[in-house]
This record gives structure tokens, C-alpha cells and sequence, in this order.
């Protein structure tokens, strides 16, 4: 897992954090308890900080980028990106989720339990309320969701996480930086469907 210091500032990992030996963290980046980072992620905190909160789930594929020192990333907590999203500076609430192949730009805000649909764009500067759905380029808002349907998505995000924690007490002297992509993929796969 390749954790590059730039401009003198590393990445730093929460103990109780798991992120994949194929992701990349480049510069200010801070992983928060619990929080996992799948394969091929890539957070580059080159201008500004960017912030991991806890029980956080990065998937796939997902770019993480600070263009500029006035944009930094603020996951909030228990805040779900899946694959090939690309982020390049906002702030969110918790209980977010951000669904596959979405574009964020500079200086958004996602208020808590907001969901956007695959594909959705948020321009630039946008804030988006609280506990609303909303999909398209750019995006609109669908439905307002319910206070249930955020506490569903904190178990969502609490599984992901246990998911990994359950890989590390497998091997318990191991760091995720240790383990070989294959191994990462077996053991992954054991724990989802056990052999006999």
C-alpha cells in the first residue's frame, strides 16, 4: 500500500482502520476508526486535507482529490462511496452515500443522509439538504428519505467495517500494508462464504 508523505505531510491510519495494500493515500490524508479503504482506491491530499471520519467505507476504484487549498474532503462518519466515484472537495454530514461512477466538485456540502443515484454530478459550490435523494447532471432532488432509512444505512456502513475487523482477527500480527492483494481477496472471500 503505497503511503506517500508530500509537501511533508503523510497519511496517517486509526489503528482500527483497514485499508487494502492496493489502495494509494498521498499526503494529509486521515483515516478514521474503523473506516475501510477497498483495492485501487486512490486519496490524494496534494492542496488541502482530506478527512476520513469513522465507520467509513471507500470502495473500489474511488478518487479522493484536493485541487485546491480552499477545497479540503470531510467525509463525516459512516458515509459510504462506491466504486469509481471521484471527489474533489466537499464536506459531508454523516450517513452519507455517494453510489457508483458520481462526480463531486470543490466546495459542495452533502447535509446528513443524503443519498445520491449512480451517475449524478454536483456542481460546484452546491449544498444539498439534509436526508434528500437526489440523481442526474446536475443533480435534483427525487424524494426526502426518512429517519429510519438513515439508521439502515449506519448498519449498512457498521457491516462493511465488522467485515474487515473480522480479516485483521484472523491475522492478528498482520497490518493491512502486509497483506499480498491474493491473500487480502482469500481471506475476504472465506469470511463471506466459509468452506466446510
Amino acid at each position: 500500500m503505497p503511503l506517500i508523505e508530500y509537501r511533508g505531510k503523510a497519511p496517517t491510519i486509526a489503528e482500527g482502520a483497514f485499508v487494502s495494500p492496493n489502495a494509494t493515500l498521498i499526503g494529509d490524508v486521515r483515516i478514521g476508526e474503523h473506516s475501510v479503504v477497498w483495492p485501487g482506491s486512490v486519496l490524494r491530499a496534494e492542496y488541502s486535507q482530506i478527512t476520513v471520519g469513522q465507520y467509513c467505507t471507500i470502495f473500489d476504484g474511488v478518487v479522493l482529490f484536493t485541487r485546491s487549498e480552499k477545497a479540503p474532503i470531510n467525509t463525516g462518519n459512516y458515509t459510504i462511496i462506491e466504486t469509481g466515484a471521484t471527489i474533489f472537495g466537499c464536506y459531508f454530514e454523516d450517513f452519507v452515500l455517494v453510489s457508483q461512477n458520481c462526480l463531486i466538485h470543490e466546495r459542495s456540502s452533502l447535509g446528513e443522509g443524503v443519498i445520491l443515484l449512480s451517475d449524478s454530478v454536483v456542481p460546484p459550490g452546491l449544498t444539498l439538504e439534509s436526508r434528500s435523494i437526489l440523481k442526474g447532471d446536475p443533480v435534483q432532488k427525487i424524494r426526502e428519505q426518512t429517519r429510519n432509512d438513515v439508521i439502515k444505512h449506519q448498519e449498512r456502513a457498521e457491516h462493511y467495517s465488522e467485515l474487515f475487523m473480522k480479516i485483521q482477527h484472523q491475522m492478528p500480527n498482520a497490518q493491512a500494508y502486509m497483506l499480498t492483494f491474493t491473500d487480502f481477496m482469500k481471506i475476504l472471500l472465506d469470511k463471506i462464504n466459509p468452506t466446510a
